[in-house]
């Protein structure tokens, strides 16, 4: 019987498991062999040295005590105090990137943090500072930074995108949410980006009602559909867009948009035009096969819906140019069809 206690007890120990070469695992465990495992009194006094020292401005000094707090009690809320004073250490010393990488590890972490108002401000300033920082000097995203620490190493405005959205993820019901919406919308609308644009703008549209940025999320969501589309004979989802947010402007905004209401009703006026143009597209293309009917159908379509456009004015000339002409052209191989359906 001792001779089984003793096996079930080699059985029962713990033993190695995969899970220990695990990166994680395997840097934990060599810092508690060299004696830097957790230690709350050390993370405590180390703490509180950094407190001093942050009131004193001294960020640099006060920024490696707080490393050593969290890294020393993890899993508590003395890391997350340290993180976000060492964050703060970063933001008040330029470190952005490092900076916005501490903040992320706490909102990982504590995404519940009391600091989440503040860390979702400073990574809104952050992306507003590269953001600027890439519209005067910009580079190609695989181009490295090696000179300046206010920025991150490849693609400055790829990471300020990347802090609005960081705001957007952790603070979705916050006072910048809506904000940063519509800072990720003008980014991309000033590169160009007219279709990314357009989403945010519907985003915003959408998910924030009673945004203070409602008229101009609906003027640029307007202009970006409206670059966007590329012409007849391409899709029209995007013209059909435009014209629905142009409508919306004048029904929802009509006392608040003032200049740009000449613009709304242009561009409003505009649609109309193009949409006429594509319906006389596929008339001509009909009449061109001598499909007279179909072209007659599609001219008249455009007399009743576009009557004010210049292509309703050439429709109403082809219809008097067309007339008499038969519905369907005359069956070439007649003869042919005749032959195969002749019964036996």
């Amino acid at each position: 019987m001792p001779a089984v206690e003793s096996e079930l007890e080699e059985v029962e120990k713990p033993g190695f498991s995969l899970e220990d070469l695990s990166p994680e695992n395997v840097y934990k465990n060599t810092k508690v062999m060299l004696g830097y495992g957790p230690d709350e009194k050390i993370a405590k006094a180390a703490f509180q040295e950094g407190e001093a020292l942050y009131a004193q401005k001294k960020y640099t000094e006060a920024a490696a005590k707080f490393k050593t707090a969290a890294s020393r009690w993890p899993d508590s809320p003395l890391e997350e105090d340290a993180l976000f004073y060492l964050g703060e250490c970063y933001f008040f010393t330029d470190q952005y990137p490092k900076a916005q990488d501490t903040f992320g590890q706490l909102l990982k972490k504590y995404d519940n943090s009391r600091y989440l108002d503040t860390v979702a401000s400073r990574q809104f300033n952050i992306g507003r500072f590269w953001e600027k920082q890439y519209n005067e000097h910009p580079a190609w995203p695989v181009v490295p930074n090696l000179t300046d620490k206010t920025r991150p190493w490849f693609d400055t405005f790829g990471n300020a995108i990347k802090a609005y959205e960081f705001v957007q993820m952790y603070d979705p019901t916050g006072p910048l949410a809506d904000d940063s919406v519509m800072a990720v919308g003008n980014a991309y609308f000033l590169k160009g980006r007219y279709e990314d644009a357009a989403f945010e703008y519907d985003k915003l549209r959408k998910d924030y009602p009673k945004s203070p940025h409602q008229l101009n999320a609906h003027l640029l969501a307007m202009k970006a559909k409206r670059e966007i589309y590329q012409g007849a004979f391409y899709d029209a989802t995007p013209l059909e867009e435009t014209g629905k947010i142009a409508d919306q402007l004048l029904t929802q905004f009509p006392d608040q948009l003032g200049p740009e209401k000449s613009r709304v009703l242009q561009t409003r006026n505009e649609v109309d035009q193009q949409k006429a143009a594509r319906d006389l597209a596929v008339a001509q293309y009909y009449e061109k096969r001598k499909q007279y009917g179909a072209a007659r159908y599609y001219y008249r379509a455009m007399l009743k819906e576009y009557p004010n456009t210049e292509p309703a004015r050439v429709a109403q000339a082809r219809l008097e140019a067309i007339k008499g002409k038969p519905d369907k052209p005359p069956e070439r191989f007649g003869w042919l069809v005749d032959l195969f359906s002749t019964k036996d």
